[in-house]
């Protein structure tokens, strides 16, 4: 059942759920987020990138950040998100891979299309902080120099 989005410049005390209540508040989130975490973890493209990190400490930060984006009570509590990144040399395909899986998730806990589609708008709102516009290969230089 899908519930619309309030008109714009509704007040927020209205009777419209947010994003994060539509989608079952902290319960449904972090059963989200601790399954898209696992997918990141066990994925053979970007699973590399998480053998260092804390697997309890990435999910508390992604749910905050989501919990932050869908209207819920929790703010992001981590470092800048492009600083964060930076040291990991992130390229455009790693970016997209992660942001697949997290639609994957989503969509294999069916939540609402709307709220996915914002959902992963505001994942490539960091696409340059994250990947520093890195792409997979370095572009080839067409132009040879005669020697």
């Amino acid at each position: 059942m899908t519930q619309p989005h309030p008109p714009e410049n509704t007040p927020l005390t209205s009777a419209f759920p947010s994003d994060y209540e539509r989608i079952g508040g902290e319960p449904a989130l972090r059963r989200i987020v601790e399954q898209f975490v696992g997918r990141f973890y066990d994925d053979l493209i970007i699973g590399f990138f998480f053998t260092k990190i804390d697997r309890n400490r990435l999910i508390q930060h992604e749910l905050e950040h989501a919990s932050q984006h869908l209207g819920g009570p929790h703010t992001y509590q981590g470092r800048p998100i492009g600083s964060a990144h930076r040291p990991h040399r992130i390229n455009a395909g790693q970016f997209h891979r992660r942001l697949w899986i997290v639609e994957q998730t989503l969509r294999a806990h069916h939540v609402d299309e709307e709220i996915i589609q914002a959902w992963l708008e505001q994942e490539r709102k960091l696409f340059n902080a994250i990947t520093q516009n890195r792409q997979c290969v370095e572009p080839i230089d067409t132009q040879t120099k005669e020697s």
